[in-house]
């Protein structure tokens, strides 16, 4: 029991923070999800499960979407660090389920600098995002953080793709997302010790997920597989110059690379990442 005439024995209260955060990006909220709340797990540690109730919600007078949820913690900016954190996370997975770019930020004068970007939009055009995905997202990222980093990793990647501005930067991210999944779900069962190779796990997380059929137009070509593979090294590595004909290539690869990183997230996640409520 701590020594009352100890100093160094004290330690701060832990205590519960409401967090309210605006959300941003191309979507919106189906009827059944707006204003919803739910009783989720927020985090894992010492056996035992630590739970939130989370909302979300449409803010249509200052544009987004708002979420509240509650973290414990010992000050008001540990409590945003947390908060940070696994809001970031819940956005790394609403990115990949919906193919969206979704952001927040951590000042007001960016978020109304946001919300002002969206309202002056000519043409709304919104992905809708619907129960059961956000049940999805928010039931699975404990035991995402647990037993397949390596997606929640991905995910990030393609959210950091999304939301980028640099075009050599954008398809390294989503060249990534592949990369790491290939590495990580491809069946390597029947390989040979001497077989293995960044081309040869895509190909081989390719035929796993997709088979014949409905395999993305990037995927399926294995010469443009190589030239992406070779184009991400060049750029990472700084093996040759940036040139315009360079950046030419990357942007002329970066539709076909970020659908074929999107379907490999989305059919990973519905073939083998279902968890149990």
């Amino acid at each position: 029991m701590p020594d009352a005439n100890h100093p160094h024995d004290y330690q701060r209260s832990i205590n519960q923070y409401q967090l309210s955060v605006r959300l941003f990006g191309p979507i919106q909220l189906s009827p059944e999800l707006n204003r919803r709340t739910d009783r989720v797990i927020k985090s894992h540690s010492q056996d035992r499960d630590h739970f939130t109730e989370i909302t979300i919600s449409e803010n249509r007078m200052q544009g987004g979407i708002v979420v509240d949820y509650y973290v414990k913690a010992r000050s008001r900016r540990s409590a945003e660090q947390v908060g940070y954190v696994y809001l970031s996370q819940l956005c790394d997975l609403l990115s990949a389920v919906t193919d969206c770019p979704v952001q927040f930020f951590q000042t007001e004068e960016q978020a109304r600098g946001e919300g002002g970007r969206q309202h002056r939009q000519p043409m709304r055009n919104a992905r809708t995002v619907h129960l059961e995905e956000w049940s999805w997202i928010t039931g699975s990222l404990v035991a995402l953080r647990r037993d397949h980093p390596r997606y929640l990793a991905a995910a990030s990647w393609f959210r950091k793709g999304l939301t980028g501005d640099d075009c050599l930067d954008q398809f390294c991210c989503f060249f990534r997302v592949i990369e790491r999944l290939a590495a990580s779900y491809a069946n390597k069962s029947q390989w040979k010790k001497e077989e293995g190779g960044v081309r040869r796990a895509i190909a081989q997380l390719t035929d796993d997920l997709f088979g014949t059929n409905g395999i993305p137009e990037l995927l399926a070509n294995e010469s443009r597989i190589k030239e992406a593979t070779t184009l991400r090294n060049n750029i990472s590595h700084g093996n040759e110059p940036i040139t315009i004909e360079m950046i030419e290539t990357a942007s002329a690869l970066l539709y076909p690379i970020q659908d074929a990183a999107f379907c490999v997230l989305d059919c990973l996640r519905k073939r083998k990442l279902q968890f149990d409520s």
